[in-house]
């Protein structure tokens, strides 16, 4: 995926902008580990960031929120392990262990798996690398409809230029020139309805 999409940046320039606003996990070295841990998506061979998207995935996937049965609550009623501290190698006392998850914690984690989901399938539509299906079925309709009636009109003019031909090179020239208008008619309506990129050679 190209530098060049002003939505993306690179790991060293998240990082940067973390550390200008403050939050944890400013250094190069934390947002590669996030990365290489599945923590927040990467883009593309050069591994480039949304920062709307990664920001919100940092927040969810790098802070661990501990059972009331573990370490004491704080103000807001439950304890907060920094995960971005970890990674930029801080150390941090030893966690208490996990309570099996109620019904509640269960969905709120299925709701932020879905969200997650969601954006992340919004920034490949917006970056055009995915289409919507019912685009894609009406664009699909429309090029076979103008296909038929191109077919269809196109009968009296073969036959008018069929008929007094005697020789079999001749009608093949034809059908040939007639073929290759519809061919031309198909790639330009993939080109423009469903924005695909066709060889007409």
């Amino acid at each position: 995926m190209a530098k060049s999409d002003p939505n993306l940046l690179t790991q060293a320039e998240y990082a940067r902008s973390r550390k200008d606003r403050g939050l944890p996990g400013g250094s190069r070295e934390a947002v590669r580990k996030a990365v290489d841990r599945g923590h927040i998506s990467a883009f593309g061979a050069d591994k480039l960031l949304d920062k709307s998207l990664a920001d919100s995935q940092w927040e969810r996937n790098t802070r661990a929120r501990v059972s009331p049965g573990g370490a004491a609550p704080d103000a807001g009623g439950s304890a907060q392990v920094d995960i971005g501290a970890v990674l930029a190698g801080a150390p941090v006392p030893p966690a208490a262990p996990a309570a099996e998850p109620n019904g509640y914690t269960a969905a709120r984690a299925r709701t932020e798996l879905a969200n997650a989901g969601r954006a992340e399938l919004e920034l490949a539509r917006l970056q055009g690398e995915v289409r919507d299906v019912n685009d894609i079925t009406r664009g699909g309709f429309d090029i076979a409809r103008e296909l038929r009636d191109a077919m269809d009109s196109s009968v009296n003019t073969l036959a008018a230029e069929l008929a007094p031909l005697v020789s079999a090179d001749a009608c093949a020239t034809i059908l040939r020139r007639h073929n290759r208008a519809i061919q031309e008619m198909l790639a330009k309506g993939l080109r423009e309805k469903l924005s695909l990129k066709v060889a007409t050679e």
